[in-house]
């Protein structure tokens, strides 16, 4: 017969309580559980951060490092996809949005070619190089390590969840997170996986990946995966 699916949310606490919402608000009333995978540790920020001409961000994370040294929001400023973008749009910034991966952002950078300074402001594991690839471009820029993703086991009612016959839905929206979940080993047939990118996906061959690499994205997955399951 089927059966209502719970959706797993893994994300950093306020991560997840922000998604939850957006969830609810385009799918309705939803069974959903929280237990972050990662929890998020802020680091202090050099001033002199605030010297370079272009910021970068991966992840709102970084923009909440920001926000949180009270550094100025005047500067060019490239953000990986639409939440980060809200996220420096918020503080002051006027962000070049891009298409939600790293990739995405390394193609848009090469082609606008923003000239001076670069500072990336990232966490401690980053999905891609994109320092790196722009420094083999001629690119001057640097990275600042705004934040720690300290991994966090799953809590015994998640475990449960997961180990009981019952349908579950777990998106997963990082490399990191998704590796984390790896380890648990909890892979049962009625857990449904979803991946934010292929990046976050090589973790786990059975996931499924998200048909855009943002929160709409991994709506439409779980839409189609809270219809679909089904338990004997």
């Amino acid at each position: 017969m089927t059966q209502s699916a719970t959706l797993l949310l893994t994300r950093p606490l306020a991560d997840s309580l922000r998604f939850a919402e957006q969830v609810r608000a385009s799918l309705g009333d939803m069974k959903i559980a929280i237990s972050p995978l990662l929890e998020i540790e802020m680091r202090p920020l050099d001033r002199g951060a605030a010297d370079a001409k272009i910021i970068v961000f991966t992840s709102r994370n970084g923009v909440a490092a920001w926000e949180r040294a009270k550094l100025p929001c005047h500067q060019r400023c490239f953000c990986v996809g639409s939440a980060t973008g809200d996220a420096a749009r918020a503080l002051g910034f006027d962000p070049f949005i891009s298409g939600g991966t790293v990739d995405h952002l390394l193609e848009d950078m090469r082609a606008t070619a923003p000239d001076g300074p670069i500072l990336h402001v990232h966490g401690r594991f980053r999905a891609g190089d994109l320092i790196g690839a722009l420094r083999k471009d001629g690119f001057d820029i640097r990275g600042l390590l705004a934040y720690e993703q300290k991994p966090i086991e799953l809590d015994q009612h998640a475990r449960a969840l997961l180990s009981g016959g019952e349908p579950v839905i777990v998106p997963l929206f990082s490399p990191r997170s998704a590796a984390q979940f790896a380890k648990t080993g909890l892979f049962q047939p009625q857990i449904d996986i979803i991946a934010i990118s292929r990046a976050a996906a090589k973790a786990l061959p059975r996931a499924r990946i998200a048909p855009s690499p943002d929160a709409k994205g991994m709506i439409a997955a779980i839409s189609q995966g809270h219809s679909g399951l089904s338990t004997p």
